[in-house]
């Protein structure tokens, strides 16, 4: 009798812990499912609020492509896609024709403003020679240090690369040279090893504000609080 007793109580504490663990595995699913689609949400409604900005405003050495002739279209992605509270807007100033990116950094849970261009059907137009060339980039801004990004795939495909080189604005509009084989490899942040950008692959563009340098290293200068960034164009130019 007493030992039918405890095989029954076995048999209760086992289903109990079964249960438990089936909701447990349930719960985890939905928390992983809400935040899946959260980003979706995100996604889908930063990637129509997008601003144009001139022709002008990239030019190529050898651009043999359409893509820029009607203006790039650029939309913003801040740290509230992970949850932080940092927020961004984009315009253009019709005036100088340049993208005028700004907003307001919160470092508490989050790391990060940035925008690039909509859209990576087809390449911008560089070419593999362009990894001996580099962008000049006509700006001003506000001190903090900078990242311009090269893509060649869609931001949310996490498993690509992105490629970037820091700059650092001054509050007057100036001509920064970024050789474009100096920009480094990173994924998910990670700088990343001996991985050259294939320059015939890039699709974007972009500019971000970071709690880290292009190599990985803390940016010393980020913190909470306003910043803008504005910038007339990026001009590949033949290095001699």
């Amino acid at each position: 009798m007493d030992k039918e007793i405890s095989t029954h109580r076995r048999r209760m504490v086992f289903q109990l812990v079964a249960a438990t663990v089936g909701l447990t595995a349930v719960w985890g699913g939905y928390k992983i499912y809400g935040f899946i689609n959260g980003i979706r949400i995100y996604r889908e409604k930063t990637k129509s609020e997008w601003v144009t900005v001139p022709p002008s405003f990239l030019t190529l050495v050898n651009n043999q492509k359409d893509v820029t002739k009607e203006g790039l279209k650029f939309f913003r992605i801040n740290d509230e896609v992970m949850g932080g509270k940092s927020l961004s807007e984009l315009s253009v100033n019709n005036k100088a024709g340049s993208l005028v990116f700004k907003g307001e950094i919160n470092t508490n849970g989050g790391g990060f403003a940035s925008c690039r261009t909509l859209g990576d059907d087809e390449p911008l137009g560089f070419t593999t020679d362009s990894i001996n060339n580099a962008l000049k980039v006509k700006a001003k801004g506000d001190g903090q240090c900078y990242k311009l990004t090269l893509h060649t795939a869609d931001s949310w495909k996490m498993g690509t690369p992105s490629w970037s080189y820091d700059f650092v604005p001054s509050s007057s509009v100036e001509n920064y040279t970024l050789p474009i084989s100096d920009f480094i490899a990173s994924k998910q942040g990670r700088p990343m090893k001996d991985t050259v950008i294939d320059p015939s692959h890039i699709t974007g563009i972009g500019f971000s504000l970071s709690l880290y340098t292009a190599d990985g290293k803390p940016n010393a200068d980020f913190h909470d609080g306003p910043f803008q960034l504005e910038i007339e164009s990026v001009i590949e130019e033949e290095r001699k």
